[in-house]
């Protein structure tokens, strides 16, 4: 039996947690599970464009085990894209990593008025968002 595996530093969790084709329903598909660690490597590695070493550093594990994480998310996630098969987020050994909370970002709705807050370390942006009151997508950042 193996050692256990050491929590893996997260910053952000993702904002969506399940992917599927369209016209089929859920219940008709199997499911891939995509470990939340496993989500992080591919933020860090493709979105982010980090070099393994850099990326490997921010989730505080080895570049050898961030080459594993990362090689086992691309596999999933080909193997769902060619198969139609669902992808759910969800899992893992994992901890959120702790950052200096500053005030929220505040969001304006332009085409209803309405105001909201946003917590910062979401990786949400006030312009990529629809107003959760009308769903319009005229929405900014606004100073209080």
């Amino acid at each position: 039996m193996g050692r256990p595996h050491k929590e893996r530093r997260v910053e952000q969790l993702p904002p969506t947690t399940h992917y599927k084709p369209v016209g089929i329903p859920l219940r008709d598909i199997e499911e891939v599970i995509l470990t939340i660690e496993e989500m992080e490597a591919i933020r860090l590695a493709d979105i982010e464009q980090l070099d393994q070493a850099s990326a490997a550093e921010r989730m505080e594990v080895s570049r050898p085990t961030f080459h594993r994480i990362v090689n086992s998310a691309h596999q999933k996630i080909a193997a769902a894209l060619w198969q139609g098969h669902a992808l759910r987020v969800d899992g893992g050994n994992f901890r959120i990593a702790h950052r200096f909370q500053a005030d929220p970002r505040h969001c304006i709705c332009h085409t209803c008025g309405h105001k909201w807050s946003l917590p910062h370390g979401t990786g949400q942006r006030c312009h990529d968002l629809s107003c959760p009151q009308c769903q319009a997508s005229t929405v900014s950042r606004v100073d209080r």
